[in-house]
């Protein structure tokens, strides 16, 4: 399908499905099961239907993810600079959109004139993606599909629908939203949350489109409804006040402590940072999510400490003066990039010398030059 394809190791699946799924019950629940909960609970009382909850496996089938919902195979997104593939059909899922095409059969099999489905999709995901406070590689969302007859396809009552959720999720915070085409809806609209000033993406949504609709055989003259998408780690973090989406998952006891309920984030001590750019001789054209996966891998059991990746430059075989190329290793037809990582552990200082050695890890890994070549630039507190 796409000559790009990069397939994971048997490693890195069994990996990706022992990962914990933050929206799955659990003894205590953690922050973002208790949200989810919250926001259907408070969409029964505002009137919608009772949800009918919707699970499937984190391996899908590439038709499931893609085809059934309009994707062309020919996109980008098909191919591995967003999409982690286990092999030439199935890859984990990019999205809980994944599960909605048989449950909106099955929706629509059984619905009666009148009556109104809302189905909630809720998950883990698996991306490649940039590292910052509000980024990670495995988000969790939440589908919601309301099903109904065709009248149900508007503007308004879209609007209503996501003021409903955010009033649940972040009451009180305003939001704003834009014009945002999707595949598999009609006046699609991307809805950020203001937060201390600045926007936050948090959903997308749009009426379902007709062209969805026939394409899985509903009868769209029968048959209409209202498309939406969360991201549940933003809300949870915007709902309690977290400043960094590593949090969610971090093993300190006072961390830990402060995810199994909503109220407000009580600050555990930001310990110093450690930033560093690191110039390397690469393929031309790597996107930040995929030297960002790239590096993640170099950096192994220490990847928690990544706080953040940022592509600062980039330069051509041909911009840089001979002794750059010398002293880079730089082989014709590469480029230069230079990146800004950022270190912090949550819960402890990490030392100098545990400093050195995972930037020594990542200049080594990345690098594709000349053996033995390159150079990283001067460390410095962010």
């Amino acid at each position: 399908m796409n000559a790009s394809k990069k397939y994971l190791t048997d490693a890195a699946v069994h990996q990706a499905l022992l990962l914990v799924d933050l929206t799955e019950k659990s003894a205590p629940e953690h922050a973002v099961r208790l949200l989810l909960n919250e926001i259907l609970q408070r969409l029964a009382e505002s009137g919608w239907p009772q949800a009918q909850l919707q699970t499937g496996p984190r391996v899908v089938s590439a038709e499931e993810n893609y085809g059934l919902l309009g994707y062309d195979p020919a996109e980008i997104t098909l191919g591995s600079e967003h999409t982690r593939w286990v092999d030439e059909h199935s890859l984990l899922r990019t999205q809980t959109t994944s599960q909605i095409p048989s449950a909106l059969q099955r929706a629509a099999g059984s619905r009666q004139p009148g009556e109104t489905i809302l189905l909630a999709a809720p998950g883990i995901t698996f991306r490649r993606d940039s590292r910052d406070r509000w980024h990670c590689a495995e988000p969790h969302q939440m589908d919601i599909w309301v099903l109904g007859d065709p009248q149900l396809s508007t503007h308004e009552h879209l609007l209503r629908l996501v003021g409903d959720i955010l009033q649940a999720a972040v009451p009180e915070k305003p939001w704003v939203y834009s014009d945002s085409p999707h595949h598999y809806t009609e006046g699609g609209i991307e809805v950020n949350v203001i937060n201390d000033g600045a926007p936050v993406e948090v959903l997308e949504c749009g009426r379902i489109a007709q062209s969805l609709l026939e394409r899985l055989q509903i009868d769209p003259s029968r048959h209409g409804g209202l498309a939406l998408g969360m991201g549940l780690d933003r809300l949870t973090m915007l709902r309690k006040g977290i400043p960094d989406i590593r949090l969610l998952r971090d093993q300190n006891v006072r961390v830990q402590a402060q995810m199994h309920d909503l109220n407000p984030w009580r600050a555990v001590s930001r310990l110093p940072s450690i930033a560093r750019d690191i110039s390397l001789a690469v393929t031309p054209g790597l996107s930040e999510e995929v030297l960002t996966e790239k590096m993640l891998l170099a950096a192994g059991d220490c990847a928690e400490w990544i706080e953040e990746m940022q592509v600062k430059r980039r330069w051509g075989f041909a911009d840089l003066p001979v002794q750059a190329v010398e002293r880079l290793g730089l082989l014709p037809g590469q480029e230069n990039v230079l990146l800004r990582v950022v270190l912090r552990d949550c819960s402890r200082s990490i030392t100098t010398a545990e400093a050195n050695a995972l930037y020594a890890d990542i200049q080594c890994t990345l690098h594709e030059g000349a053996p033995g070549a390159g150079y990283k630039m001067d460390v410095s507190n962010v």
